[in-house]
């Protein structure tokens, strides 16, 4: 199975770790040590208690073992019959990647990344330690509690820009060199263009010992630390479709260094867009003003963005929580960026771009209480096509954004591909019929629809040779036209099964062509450094 780079992406989430305990009752010293097997911690405890509770309760712990006689660590809590004031515990790294969870240790070659914030204790203020042991480096130097810490081999590690990359032995040189390289080249390029040095020393650790069952997973936490994870023999010479989006993936994490660090967000969960589209579109900006990607494959990153915006809103009114979680935060956002970047630098004849505007948002959030949705806003001309985006009238929305691309030198052609006719065939029929999701699976052994006992004659999942006497997945165009033309005279569409059996599905609505907009001319992305 392919993996779709894009989508896995999105799971990397920024800001990341269990808030802190707002009252601290006592404190606790945390100490750990690498030791065979994983990781040994240690907790030492202000006073004596018969029990404990780890304040993240999202943490996997199946793999933790107290080696302190007379405790137990059951349902989160550590827990004994007398009182105790400090504990032990051996942590193997997790058996596997779980949702967006963060793991509490992983290995990066014969080193580890412990997950700080789990260790935390209810009720307690708390200070992480890692203790290196011969030949070993710990990072980060800071508040290490707060985020991720690594221990491990001190040649793994090097500095550069101001940052640290940490690769692990057995990782494909040209899987570490892309990723290292874009990394310390980001820290360089957004330092000059942000205008600002960050108050962390950014940390990149790039590890091929993942335990799956996902191909790529990664994350960031609060101390400035980026744990990118792979799994499995196809990173020894990624794909073409895998190692475009990986070599700009890494400018989308280093962006969050400055959009996300030292500086707060004021909308909360009302504006993820703001912040992962401005991530997503200055990494594509600085990948290609440094000749990490070209401009063809920037605007085919655009035209994905634009498109999956384009089905997430559709011709509705604009609602802000269609944009709160997803694959729409990153295409819509992107959008946003785009629109803005355009219409900054015709305004300003080239001097001026989004990256400018970042950089004015930013300071202004550090200066006073961070930043949100209006303030980015208040940067935009009053006409920016921004507006007929999110403003509405929903029915006019892409008709105003179009007009206003092709204004700023944007060339969009329609060119659905033979898969967007058979989805926009197959789903029209079945949405005539079903009660509830709709769906469908392709194979080397055709379509089998997925329809369970929800969607009247189609209900029972058939396997489909035909529709209207035309092969779904050869001659999709073809059916296409044919199912249009059998709607637009309410006919019955006829499917065949694998088995023979023919079934006619009632289509009394009109079919419409699938919009599926491709950016073949778009003034150029790169920008100064």
């Amino acid at each position: 199975m392919s993996m779709r780079l894009a989508g896995a992406f999105a799971a990397v989430a920024m800001a990341c770790g269990a808030a802190a305990p707002a009252l601290a009752q006592q404190a606790a010293t945390i100490e750990a040590r690498t030791a065979p097997g994983g990781v040994v911690v240690t907790w030492r405890l202000a006073e004596p208690t018969t029990r404990v509770a780890f304040f993240a309760t999202s943490v996997i712990r199946d793999l933790w073992t107290v080696t302190t006689p007379g405790l137990t660590l059951k349902d989160g809590a550590v827990e004994g019959a007398e009182p105790f004031d400090s504990f032990e515990i051996q942590i193997a790294p997790d058996a596997a990647e779980v949702d967006r969870i963060y793991m509490s240790l992983t290995r990066v070659g014969a080193g580890h990344v412990l997950y700080g914030p789990g260790l935390e204790l209810q009720g307690m203020d708390a200070v992480l330690t890692a203790r290196p042991v011969a030949g070993e480096a710990t990072l980060p130097t800071g508040e290490a509690v707060k985020g991720y810490v690594y221990l491990g081999p001190q040649e793994a590690v090097m500095r550069r820009n101001g940052a640290v990359v940490v690769t692990s032995a057995s990782a494909p040189p040209a899987l570490t060199g892309l990723l290292r390289d874009g990394y310390f080249a980001a820290q360089k390029f957004y330092g000059a263009r942000l205008d600002h040095v960050l108050p962390i020393e950014p940390t990149l650790i790039i590890s091929t010992d993942s335990p799956g069952p996902t191909s790529y997973r990664g994350d960031v936490t609060d101390t400035g630390v980026i744990s990118l994870r792979f799994h499995g023999d196809m990173w020894a010479s990624p794909p073409p479709d895998v190692a475009v989006p990986l070599g700009t993936f890494v400018w989308h994490e280093a962006f969050h260094l400055w959009n996300g660090h030292g500086v707060e967000t004021t909308d909360g969960d009302a504006a993820p867009w703001l912040h992962e589209g401005g991530a997503e579109y200055g990494a594509l900006v600085a990948a290609v003003s440094t000749g990490v990607i070209d401009e063809a494959q920037a605007r085919a990153s655009l035209t994905q963005r634009l498109n999956g915006c384009r089905k997430t809103l559709g011709d509705a009114d604009y609602e802000a929580r269609k944009l709160k979680s997803g694959s729409s935060v990153y295409n819509c956002g992107v959008v946003v960026q785009w629109i803005a970047d355009l219409e900054t630098r015709r305004a300003s004849g080239g001097a001026r771009d989004v990256l400018d505007l970042w950089k004015a948002l930013l300071a202004a959030g550090r200066a006073g209480d961070g930043y949100g949705v209006a303030d980015f806003r208040a940067l935009l001309a009053p006409d920016s096509a921004v507006a007929a985006l999110m403003d509405g009238p929903g029915a006019a929305r892409w008709a105003a954004v179009d007009a206003r691309l092709a204004a700023l030198g944007v060339r969009l052609e329609n060119r659905p591909a033979p898969s967007d006719y058979q989805t926009a065939a197959l789903w029209h029929v079945a949405e005539g019929l079903c009660t509830g999701s709709i769906g469908y699976y392709t194979n080397e052994d055709g379509i089998r629809l997925d329809t369970g006992d929800r969607c009247g004659v189609l209900s029972g999942d058939p396997k489909i040779a035909s529709v209207e006497a035309l092969d779904p997945m050869t001659e999709s165009e073809a059916m296409f036209r044919a199912v249009q033309a059998r709607c637009a005279e309410s006919l019955p569409v006829r499917y065949e099964t694998r088995e023979g059996r023919v079934i006619e599905a009632a289509c009394d609505r009109p079919l419409t062509a699938p919009t599926v907009l491709a950016v073949t001319a778009a003034p150029p992305l790169a920008t100064r450094s």
